[in-house]
């Protein structure tokens, strides 16, 4: 920068024979000193007043700049900016040749690009166009890298060398797999396949063994025909019996007797009929059982009874039944016992499962909030007792009760906050659920 040395002397005070005056000096000494200033220094562009311009820099003149070229000196011998000292952006409007390394740690936005070396990325890349890769290419290197393919593949997908590489592996399997042409497999190895044609045309061996079923039909003969591994013996029972061994080698005949009423096959067993008396039914106690009036629908009701039926009945007291069971009118018991349930809280909820029992009881490990859940249908009174204790550690947990709870005097009770307190409730409801009465049956136990 700056304007170049111009005399300042117009006057040409400064000559021969003249008397110099120190100002003359003084004032041509300081255009000599502005001239190259650091700041407005000489310029050197070519104009009379700045001398020629300057096309070798350097303490070496390592780097030559011409009117179309800005080089070195010699190759490979001067950096364009250091680690630490970097240009910001470069625009180059022709090609980019490179011989060594590019190491870049912002984005690189190329046009058209030929690289014969190596171009090595380590950071995000993003191609935009068609991209061609000659030569081989290497995906990753390591199992951890993933390859996304986004785009569908236009193009045959064909291994560089026969029956050498796999399609997944062990562990690392491909889920579905879709093809509308045909599959050539020299060895299939499939744990389930569906398949809707299964045309063979050459022979088909299995050495192993066909486990399940096979369901459709099968057309064409065997070959040859042999006896089954393990006979098998078939057996019908009845009012007759009979039974064979079958192992696959002939026919097997077997002949029964059908028990009629009126022209109508009864099928009750003659173990079952017997069990009628729990001894052996006689031919007049059978005839007992129809007496003109029994039809044979009545018989087969005894159908499926397997032992006496008094035996039976005697055995359904004191059985454990589940589900719901309807009574009509008092139900009067020397004794009865309910069902206890300890609770817990998950994610500050707590709930009551109704259908589990009638006595319940919640450690607190957190704040909550109590849940009533699955309560019998409007009409049908239920309640049940809860147990609430705070934890050990004198953490103060709080409850937030259903808003379908109504209290004496619409005030809700106090919760007893020291640790290891005890506090038991009662509620009941006949809405299904809509009201519930709550009670507090006892504070602070301990």
């Amino acid at each position: 920068m700056g304007t170049g040395y111009t005399r300042a002397d117009t006057s040409d005070n400064i000559a021969n024979g003249n008397v110099i005056d120190a100002d003359d000096l003084d004032t041509e000494f300081n255009a000599v000193e502005s001239a190259f200033s650091s700041s407005s220094g000489h310029t050197h562009d070519g104009t009379a007043a700045e001398g020629a311009p300057i096309t070798v820099l350097g303490p070496a003149q390592d780097v030559v700049a011409t009117t179309s070229v800005l080089r070195p000196k010699t190759t490979n011998t001067v950096d364009l900016g250091t680690s630490s000292l970097k240009y910001k952006d470069a625009y180059l409007a022709g090609d980019l040749n490179i011989g060594g390394a590019v190491t870049s740690s912002g984005a690189v936005n190329l046009g058209s690009t030929s690289i014969t070396g190596t171009l090595a990325v380590s950071t995000n890349t993003t191609l935009t166009g068609t991209l061609a890769v000659n030569g081989n290419t290497t995906l990753g290197d390591a199992a951890s890298d993933t390859v996304t393919v986004n785009a569908d593949i236009a193009s045959n997908l064909i291994p560089s060398a026969d029956n050498t590489y796999d399609l997944g592996a062990s562990g690392s399997e491909w889920k579905d797999l879709y093809i509308d042409g045909t599959a050539n497999i020299d060895t299939g190895s499939i744990d389930t396949a569906n398949v809707g044609t299964l045309a063979v045309s050459g022979d088909a061996t299995v050495s192993g063994t066909i486990t399940g079923d096979l369901t459709g039909a099968v057309t064409g003969n065997a070959d040859t025909a042999t006896t089954l591994a393990t006979p098998r013996t078939i057996a019908i029972s009845g009012i007759t019996s009979a039974s064979a061994n079958f192992d696959g080698s002939g026919n097997i005949d077997l002949a029964t007797t059908t028990l009629t009423l009126g022209g109508t096959a009864v099928t009750s067993t003659g173990a079952e009929l017997n069990i009628l008396d729990g001894v052996t039914a006689s031919t007049a106690e059978l005839n007992l059982l129809d007496g003109v009036t029994a039809s044979t629908t009545e018989i087969n009701f005894i159908d499926g009874v397997t032992s006496a039926i008094q035996t039976q009945l005697d055995a359904k007291v004191g059985e454990t039944h589940t589900g719901d069971v309807d009574i009509t009118g008092e139900l009067v018991v020397q004794s009865y016992n309910e069902t206890y349930q300890s609770i817990s809280s998950s994610s500050n909820t707590t709930t009551v499962n109704c259908e589990t029992g009638n006595v319940f009881e919640a450690t607190l490990s957190e704040n909550t909030t109590f849940v009533f859940s699955n309560p019998p249908a409007s009409g049908t009174a239920y309640g049940f007792s809860l147990v609430v204790k705070q934890d050990t550690g004198n953490s103060g947990y709080t409850v937030t009760w259903p808003t379908s709870v109504i209290w004496k005097k619409s005030v809700t009770p106090p919760l007893t906050s020291a640790a290891s307190g005890i506090d038991q409730f009662g509620f009941y409801t006949y809405t299904g659920g809509t009201t519930w009465y709550g009670f507090l049956a006892a504070n602070n136990m301990g």
